[in-house]
């Protein structure tokens, strides 16, 4: 447009001068001079007043697209025929949203109350264990808080402030010793294990504090809202992340991927089988639930309070046992069943508690030791296994000792036996020659004594002999000789 009127502009003057130049007979130079500047004034008039034309229609376009886009974001209405604007499904208003806002801020802070009273950004000095088995205490400093109001005695739970797939861990409990303004002085509740004393040497730079452990919730856990894949595209669950995969976090990975599976629907298929794991015992109650629409008016009790009353055709949830009695009554009709992860209280696990089994008001509670106790038994246990192995392993270095000096002593005594069988031996030919010998000897001896008795009978025949000679040669003596007897 801006264009047209300024090829116009010539035209006209062009126009302008030859009218003058036909019809200035008897004009002056200063009125030619005055209608030529009317003329250029006139022409550049026209041609401002067609710019601001089309800078107003711009305006008014803009305008009114940004007041259909206002309109659009600010109540949720679009342009219909007739340039009228009407209220589309897929849009909410801002006073919608704000609604929407609130509500999803009160649920929000129902369910952030699952976690209790607790401390962000906190730093965390550890405990030293020395050589001796002595704690010194640590200690927790609170950031924006001026004084704690904690009271010594009482115990915290720390949680390392990184996520799980960064290596985020639970640090243990802690028994509070000195409360000095947002400082915590504080010693573990449970001896410190190896384990414990390198988790606490690991580099964090923040902690949270919490009062109590977190309360397990359904709530807390339920996924709401699915990501759209596209258009057209199916419903899919947000993208999962994958922890570190070390050994050490495979049971937390199984953990949080129980804690994703949550209120998920089974196939009408598979009721019957689940139906039959609860009645034998193989699956835990509670883990599936069930919509249920009543078939006429009934009215279901309650431990305590009054019982409730449903309508015919109104639909409520009860866990599948219940749900499949009054299925069997023929009260109500299933509609849907869902699985819901088993919920899980870790201060009860770590404490323990005390229980009492319903309709027993007269008998004693029964105590539900914790984990810290347990872990505390199995450490007694463990230090008696260990002294009971350290004796049966000096016991059997005793035994080992004695066994190589009795091996010692009956090679001896075996080197003895054969020695003493050699000398046996050579005593057992030395025997057999010494009564060869006193064989022989006694033959000797028999043959000398026979052979003395001859000799013997020969002297005295010559001693007889020569007496007999000496007697008759000799003369007779003054006395006789005493006769020998």
């Amino acid at each position: 447009m801006e264009i047209v009127l300024l090829a116009l502009i010539p035209l006209v003057l062009l126009a302008g001068i030859v009218l003058f130049a036909v019809g200035h007979r008897g004009w002056n130079w200063g009125t030619i001079t005055a209608a030529i500047l009317v003329l250029l004034a006139a022409t550049g008039y026209t041609f401002l007043a067609g710019m601001l034309a089309q800078r107003e229609r711009g305006w008014r376009t803009y305008v009114a697209d940004y007041q259909a886009r206002l309109a659009a974001e600010r109540d949720g209405l679009a342009p219909a025929a007739g340039g009228r604007l009407v209220a589309t499904p897929d849009r909410k208003s801002l006073t919608a949203l704000a609604d929407d806002k609130a509500r999803w801020k009160r649920v929000a802070d129902r369910i952030d109350t699952w976690r209790g009273r607790h401390w962000e950004k906190a730093t965390f000095q550890p405990p030293a264990v020395g050589p001796n088995g002595a704690i010194k205490a640590g200690r927790i400093t609170l950031e924006d808080v001026e004084k704690i109001t904690l009271n010594p005695g009482a115990e915290v739970y720390l949680f390392d402030a990184a996520p799980v797939e960064e290596n985020g861990r639970f640090l243990g409990a802690f028994s509070v010793e000195a409360v000095d303004g947002n400082s915590l002085t504080v010693v573990p509740s449970l001896p410190p294990s190896e384990a414990d004393t390198a988790l606490w040497a690991a580099a964090r730079e923040e902690v949270t504090v919490y009062e109590d452990l977190p309360v397990d919730r359904w709530m807390a856990f339920h996924r709401t809202i699915a990501a759209d894949a596209g258009e057209g595209g199916p419903a899919t669950l947000p993208e999962q992340r994958k922890s570190d995969p070390e050994e050490m976090l495979k049971h937390i990975e199984e953990q949080l991927a129980e804690v994703r599976q949550h209120a998920e629907t089974v196939p009408e298929d598979q009721w019957a089988t689940i139906g039959e794991g609860l009645e034998n015992g193989t699956i835990l109650p509670g883990t599936y639930w069930a919509t249920v629409e009543f078939k006429e008016a009934h009215s279901v009790p309650r431990a305590t309070g009054e019982p409730v009353e449903f309508e015919a055709g109104q639909t409520a949830t009860f866990d599948l046992a219940t749900a499949r009695a009054l299925q069997t009554d023929g009260t109500v009709t299933l509609v849907t069943v869902e699985r819901r992860r088993p919920l899980a209280d870790a201060q009860t696990a770590i404490q323990g508690t005390e229980y009492r089994p319903a309709g027993a008001a007269d008998e004693p509670t029964i105590r539900i030791e914790g984990v810290a106790f347990i872990r505390r038994m199995l450490e007694t246990d463990i230090a008696a296994v260990v002294a009971t192995t350290a004796r049966l392993a000096a016991a059997k270095t005793s035994a080992d000792a004695q066994l190589q000096l009795q091996t010692r002593e009956a090679e001896d005594l075996a080197t003895d036996r054969t020695k003493w069988q050699s000398d046996a031996e050579a005593a057992a030919g030395v025997a057999q020659r010494f009564e060869a010998r006193v064989t022989e000897a006694a033959e000797e001896l028999t043959a000398v004594e026979t052979a003395i008795v001859e000799l013997g009978r020969e002297l005295a025949g010559a001693s007889a002999l020569l007496v007999g000679t000496i007697d008759a040669q000799a003369p007779p003596p003054a006395q006789p000789p005493r006769a020998r007897p």
